[in-house]
């Protein structure tokens, strides 16, 4: 009885189980530590995630001429929620294996320099980027929500979690030749316990470049957002090169200290 109970075991460990592939899941599929999309493992922070909207797109950001397929890029939108809150949000796109590897990724994702903070690790644009943007900016309903994110928008709406919230995102963006893989991680820092009102404009946010150095725990908090897109930004670079990758000791998102309970329970 030992040898079958061990093998149970095995077959059910946490450790050796694959990361649920959500190319095909259904709406609601909650994800934890990591999951698939188009082949590639996009990794998570702490806490479990449901999904909220998918699509499948043909992208016009490729050359490589009229007679080779269109490539197709998978999107998903996955969310941690405390209802009536959003905690955080992660943005996936991994480009589905093509027919045809005669055509290149073309974009320049590391063009804005007006950013919290800016990443661009090959120097080059056109059909090798490896870029991080972190960066504020705000969640809006459905009415003025586009594409996958109005989606979600809609899927958060009927959750009952309100909507708009100002959130510290991650933007990870890594192709090569016919290789894409990206994500947007968007965090509130609400939920971590940090003042964050919504304003009026980019420009007026307490979280701007310009104002964020006013507050030491606002800084923080960027910076272990900005900690974990390097992680995520190394970890798909590894992919794109065909190297093995884990993210093992993921970083932290900071918690703010002052007024945190305040701040998480009311409205």
């Amino acid at each position: 009885m030992i040898r079958p109970l061990l093998a149970a075991l095995l077959v059910h460990s946490p450790a050796i189980l694959a990361a649920e592939n959500l190319d095909v899941a259904p709406i609601g599929t909650t994800v934890t530590g990591s999951f698939e999309l188009g082949g590639r493992l996009i990794p998570l922070p702490e806490g479990s995630f449901q999904l909220a909207a998918r699509s499948i797109n043909e992208s016009t950001s490729s050359g490589g001429g009229v007679y080779f397929p269109t490539p197709k890029v998978a999107h998903v939108i996955v969310v941690q929620i405390r209802s009536p809150r959003l905690i955080a949000a992660v943005h996936a796109r991994a480009a589905l294996r093509p027919g045809s590897t005669r055509f290149n990724w073309s974009g320049q994702p590391c063009k804005r320099e007006d950013t919290l903070y800016r990443s661009d690790l090959t120097g080059s644009h056109g059909d090798d980027e490896n870029c991080l943007l972190v960066d504020h900016t705000t969640l809006n309903s459905s009415a003025r929500a586009q594409g996958i994110w109005k989606e979600t928008a809609s899927w958060l709406t009927a959750q009952r979690v309100q909507l708009p919230v100002l959130v510290i995102i991650a933007d990870v963006t890594r192709f090569q030749g016919s290789q894409l893989v990206a994500a947007t991680y968007a965090f509130n820092p609400r939920m971590y316990g940090c003042n964050a009102p919504v304003s009026r404009s980019y420009t007026d946010s307490p979280w701007h470049k310009n104002a964020i150095g006013a507050d030491p725990q606002r800084v923080r908090f960027v910076e272990s957002v900005t900690a974990w897109g390097k992680d995520v930004q190394g970890h798909f670079d590894a992919l794109v090169a065909g190297r093995e990758s884990k993210i093992e000791n993921r970083p932290a998102i900071y918690h703010c200290s002052a007024s945190q309970v305040v701040l998480i329970d009311t409205p």
